[in-house]
């Protein structure tokens, strides 16, 4: 197998259904940008990186007071701050989502899987 040839590679219902696809819909929509690839929107993400923050922030539905500043030092990583100002409450943040579904699922190597509702 050559060294540039994937493992696995997922299907397209997959990268349909993936949160990753979901974002960059979102983001291409919230600035105008056409996002074919994962490739065009990391190029992006450097060229706009406080805007980029901006977009994750807003997209994970984050409950909180942003601050002024989404990022300090973006040119350094590692080094950065990514909104040094915010103001949230973790547990309000944890504890949004309700509902029947697992909140965390573990499979362990030994094929064991545990499940934490909401």
């Amino acid at each position: 197998m050559a060294a540039d040839t994937p493992l696995w590679t997922p299907t397209q219902e997959r990268i349909d259904a993936a949160p990753l696809t979901a974002f960059m819909k979102a983001a291409a929509a919230k600035v105008g940008e056409a996002f074919s690839s994962y490739a065009e929107l990391h190029r992006w993400s450097i060229e706009h990186r406080e805007a980029f923050w901006s977009l994750v922030w807003d997209f994970c539905g984050l409950v909180g007071d942003r601050g002024e500043r989404g990022l300090i030092d973006g040119e350094r990583m590692p080094g950065a701050a990514f909104f040094p100002d915010a103001k949230l409450n973790f547990a309000e943040n944890l504890l949004q989502k309700t509902g029947g579904g697992p909140a965390i699922v573990f499979r362990g190597e030994d094929k064991v899987e545990r499940r934490l509702s909401w």
